[in-house]
């Protein structure tokens, strides 16, 4: 599948840019021959998806502290479109987006691409459904502006994740991609090319670390978190049908505990007729965005800081769910999840109920905890990522006045 077969316009649109890149990189150099070696450098954060900005807010703000560094944030406008509750989530952490994109846009790009000395994006490959971000990377290459592709989530296509829409062919255009975990620890299938370009930082979004709140009170009852991206390809109906079976089964039998089923923004947003009414006739689960409670808002920090347990298809929640102390196990059926060991992996409904009967046993929780423990030590790289990620931007740029 071609990159841009459904976007001749912007394709032909971008590589006219990227022709045009020489003479406004000679017209740079020019400007930058009389700044000083010592300014701060401007670089730029694409926000592509509204989970960028919990990736992306440490960084821009540890960059704002600095000397050396001028931040300045783009959002792409097909996420506005579709969260336009961003902007006022932006605004709650002091965060002001300097410029929104889309493909009638691309010039002014480019004119800002010149005041430009590295450009971050999270979500930019050669899948047709990243292709703006893409373009956008390939025009900071041919301007010389060191570009690196941050890891947005633990499954994360070309990188850790492949399937049959995603093969393993997926390339980044950046030249450096800033990753969550060693380097030896990625998949064998993922290219050479993709490997090399790889710096091991760890993740720099804020991590949910405080302790469970845990239910208390006379008749109150645990809560155990159950996390769903199944809008994803990766699932077939099997594996979406054995999963709410086994949740509402699971909650049937133990009614003891509070089953509340959050799912991810793009699930609840292509959610089908039929499965909104499946997910209503559960009686004994309470779905987040369906209950009409005017209660705690169900939040995934909110879910991860009061649960007892935490349950989810393969995705970023798992390793969430591990910062934040939480027992947390993950629904395979059948899928390749090696790389999540040694998390609990869940195949039948006799490991539901054996999950949740050990989150209720001190012991059994406790060894939960320590397994969460060891999938973090193997996955992530310790230490502040964020200071890391703009060290080596900010080495990146230097001597590229003088090239």
């Amino acid at each position: 599948m071609g990159l841009f077969d459904k976007n001749l316009p912007g394709r032909c649109y971008a590589a006219l840019l990227r022709r045009l890149a020489p003479f406004y990189l000679l017209w740079q150099k020019v400007c930058l021959m009389t700044q000083s070696e010592n300014r701060p450098k401007n670089i730029v954060l694409l926000i592509t998806r509204g989970h960028d900005v919990e990736l992306l807010v440490g960084l821009y703000q540890k960059a704002q502290r600095r000397e050396d560094l001028c931040p300045s944030l783009w959002l792409v406008g097909k996420c506005l479109r579709r969260e336009p509750k961003i902007l006022h989530i932006l605004e709650e952490k002091n965060m002001h987006i300097d410029l929104v994109i889309d493909f009638l846009r691309l010039g002014t790009v480019m004119k800002r691409l010149l005041s430009t000395d590295a450009f971050l994006s999270t979500v930019e490959t050669t899948s047709a459904r990243h292709k703006l971000p893409y373009i956008i990377t390939g025009l900071a290459n041919a301007f010389g502006i060191p570009t690196f592709t941050l890891q947005h989530g633990f499954e994360n296509v070309g990188l850790t994740y492949h399937d049959d829409t995603h093969g393993t062919d997926v390339k980044f255009s950046s030249k450096t991609v800033l990753t969550w975990g060693p380097k030896e620890v990625l998949p064998v299938w993922v290219a050479k090319e993709t490997r090399d370009k790889c710096i091991a930082v760890g993740c720099p979004k804020d991590l949910f670390a405080n302790e469970n709140v845990l239910a208390t009170g006379k008749g109150a009852r645990q809560i155990i978190g159950v996390f769903d991206n199944l809008h994803w390809r990766r699932y077939d109906e099997k594996y979406v049908s054995t999963f709410l079976e086994h949740l509402e089964e699971t909650a049937r039998q133990q009614k003891d505990l509070h089953f509340v089923l959050k799912s991810h923004p793009e699930s609840v947003r292509t959610r089908t007729a039929d499965l909104t009414a499946r997910l209503r006739s559960m009686k004994e689960v309470t779905v987040a965005d369906l209950s009409g409670k005017e209660e705690e808002p169900m939040t995934t920090p909110w879910l991860l800081t009061h649960a007892l347990g935490v349950i989810t298809t393969p995705s970023t929640i798992a390793l969430d769910a591990a910062l934040a102390k939480v027992p947390v196990a993950v629904t395979r059926y059948g899928l390749d999840l090696d790389y999540y060991t040694p998390l609990s992996l869940i195949d039948s409904l006799a490991d539901w109920q054996s999950f949740t009967t050990r989150l209720k046993d001190n012991i059994g929780n406790n060894q939960l905890k320590l397994h969460g423990e060891e999938f973090l030590s193997k996955v992530l790289v310790a230490g502040d990522s964020a200071t890391k990620i703009l060290d080596v931007m900010v080495r990146s740029t230097k001597g590229r006045n003088q090239e």
